[in-house]
């Protein structure tokens, strides 16, 4: 049976995870034809609602330049959780469709293994040299076009995390002023090897919107946002007695990237970031 015939436009735009439930009974092969039908955007909603491997089949089967466009409308941890459980050959010519910033934070996150931090942090940052002045890093900041701008991290010449400033913090400090001088000099940072459970546990959630994730030489990789932390917890609280349909549990890695395949939104960062509102050293 062809999904055209269960399944209007309309409806699949309109209720993506009951569209994604009913797709899961076509074969992936009926299910891309079907999602080259309607707009990348709806097509990527309704991925989202896939389990990981019926949504890696589904990509694979995909003509690459339509499957690119559905791609590039998925946050950036369901792509990274498809790139992984694509074959070599569909997943090279897949990065090749992105942009090339796009690509190479994607490519940077292929190493770490899913459950760890590593996997689920954001890998376009706003980052800032320790030497400019404000007015300088204020000018290079307001022409990055992507990543989280909310906190902007300071890193020195080898690249390492020196300190955090709130984007606030660095409109309204004097211009003349250096970036050294104002910003938060103790950063608190997670390490990309980082269990997934550990980073939801992390008490720090309760006051910092982001966490920078660092390497063993103190190098900025990346950051991890609280939102999608938080996201991630509250469905595997509800989802917490899942099982992979063969009486199995799944493990906190696959859990996660099941997670993520029913999220509508985003995660990513890691570090001591100064609070909220009242910021201190």
């Amino acid at each position: 049976m062809n999904p055209n015939n269960r399944l209007s436009s309309a409806f699949v735009r309109d209720h993506a995870d009951a569209a994604a439930r009913v797709l899961e009974g076509f074969a992936p092969e009926d299910v891309a034809s079907f999602l080259a039908t309607v707009k990348p955007v709806t097509a990527a909603q309704v991925i989202m609602h896939f389990t990981p491997g019926f949504a890696a089949s589904c990509v694979q089967c995909t003509e690459t330049t339509v499957a690119g466009r559905i791609f590039a409308g998925l946050p950036a941890e369901n792509q990274i959780m498809l790139l992984r459980q694509l074959d070599r050959d569909k997943r090279e010519s897949l990065l090749d469709t992105l942009k090339p910033d796009l690509a190479a934070s994607l490519q940077k996150l292929l190493p770490y293994s899913e459950g760890t931090a590593g996997a689920l942090m954001e890998t376009l940052l706003v980052t800032i040299p320790e030497g400019l002045s404000i007015r300088d890093a204020v000018k290079r900041v307001k022409r990055i076009r992507r990543g989280m701008k909310f906190y902007v991290y300071v890193t020195n010449a080898e690249g390492q995390l020196s300190g955090v400033l709130t984007l606030h913090e660095l409109i309204n400090s004097q211009p003349a002023s250096l970036v050294s001088d104002v910003m938060h000099k103790h950063v608190l940072s997670l390490s990309p090897e980082q269990p997934v459970q550990s980073v939801i546990d992390n008490a720090y959630w309760q006051e910092y919107y982001a966490l920078p994730v660092t390497d063993e030489n103190n190098v900025l990789l990346g950051v991890i946002r609280q939102k999608s932390v938080r996201r991630l917890q509250e469905h595997m609280i509800k989802h917490d007695a899942v099982s992979d349909g063969l009486g199995t549990f799944i493990t906190v890695g696959e859990l996660f990237s099941r997670a993520a395949a029913f999220l509508l939104t985003t995660l990513i960062a890691t570090g001591a970031s100064p609070p909220r509102q009242n910021t201190r050293d």
